[in-house]
């Protein structure tokens, strides 16, 4: 049986244009929809056209969800995201991005500060007195004759070696020392930080008993990290400064999660690589800002200062001893304030969490 001939489209009719399809869909309204509208029920689309995703929100409510939650990765959301508190005192919603961050900093320095400071002033300051002083009558003085130009250099006193010995062994066993007190004191401030966030109680000398329970694998991390820092700086110092940066979150990632916190450092930090950096940065500016305090009372020391006196507690040694002290305060301050604030808007960024959540977790 022979096939019946295809239709004439040229001509008008059931067999012209109208049998391309239906006519263009229009809007209610009587306008034509808008390429990618959704269609209301039983409304037939124009060959060709997609339906609409959905509505979206302004970019100023847009929100990537976490991983983890049942939407795509950057599918605009309502705010705050399901699981967040936005008025968390500790935690930085994904979204609210530098003024976010520092109004947690500033909020956890005004709670805060108040235990803080005792907790530093026990933990840093005094000890880095004390080391300062101790280490100062073992400095081994250098020749101090003077010689002709061009003529050889003065011979070493005696005994100078093995005196140079003793003072670079005491430096380091009580810089270590020091580094186990100090460690006593992040805990405790990581801790004060925390628990007062969620609104529970604490005190220096609970602060101070946690604090001695987590420093040994505190300090000991804290070794290993500083032992890579060194050995990224002796290469070429590029890679020193690598390792300061994508590994200065171990302190709150130990104390919070447990575990061996340097990988898990290292992967929050290249997760969201460049604000992590710019608030370290920030963090580490600040603190220096603070540390510069005691450099006109060194460049003072070494312009009026006795040469011999080198080795005593004279007043320019002993001046420059209370100033490290004192500026070491508001130093571990901001460096503990900001990388808490930090590590805590990298965890929202991972999945929900809440201040009362990061003390539970740090008990």
């Amino acid at each position: 049986m022979s096939q019946p001939p295809p239709p004439d489209r040229s001509l008008p009719g059931p067999e012209g244009p109208a049998a391309a399809g239906p006519p263009p869909v229009r809007h209610p309204t009587g306008f034509p929809a808008h390429p990618g509208q959704q269609p209301y029920p039983g409304q037939q689309l124009h060959p060709g056209q997609q339906p609409h995703p959905g509505p979206a929100l302004p970019p100023a409510h847009a929100v990537p969800y976490p991983p983890g939650h049942p939407f795509p990765p950057g599918y605009a959301v309502p705010w705050p995201p399901p699981g967040y508190d936005p008025a968390d005192p500790l935690v930085t919603l994904p979204g609210e991005g530098l003024s976010g961050w520092f109004s947690r900093c500033s909020g956890a320095l005004r709670r805060s500060w108040r235990l803080l400071v005792p907790v530093l002033a026990l933990t840093h300051a005094l000890p880095t007195l004390l080391l300062l002083l101790a280490t100062v009558p073992l400095y081994p003085l250098p020749p101090l004759e003077p010689t002709a130009p061009g003529g050889p250099p003065p011979p070493l006193p005696d005994g100078y070696l093995g005196d140079l010995g003793v003072f670079l062994a005491a430096t380091i066993g009580l810089g270590c020392l020091l580094g186990f007190v100090q460690a006593v004191g992040w805990a405790a401030g990581t801790r004060v930080v925390a628990r007062q966030a969620a609104g529970e109680p604490t005190s220096v000398g609970d602060a101070l008993a946690y604090g001695l329970r987590r420093a040994p694998a505190l300090w000991g991390w804290t070794v290993v990290y500083v032992l890579l820092m060194l050995v990224g700086f002796v290469l070429c110092y590029l890679p020193g400064l690598y390792v300061m940066a994508a590994l200065s979150l171990f302190g709150p990632v130990l104390l919070f999660e447990g575990g061996a916190p340097l990988g898990r450092a290292r992967q929050m930090f290249h997760a969201r690589l460049g604000p992590v950096l710019g608030r370290i940065a920030l963090v580490g500016f600040a603190a220096s800002l603070a540390s510069m305090v005691v450099a006109p009372i060194q460049v003072a020391a070494v312009l009026f200062a006795d040469p011999a006196d080198a080795a005593s507690l004279d007043g320019w040694n002993v001046a420059y001893a209370v100033g490290a002290a004192l500026v070491a305060v508001p130093a571990a301050l901001v460096y503990l304030v900001g990388l808490v604030v930090t590590y805590a808007e990298q965890r929202a960024h991972e999945g929900p969490v809440t201040a009362a959540r990061l003390a539970g977790e740090i008990g």
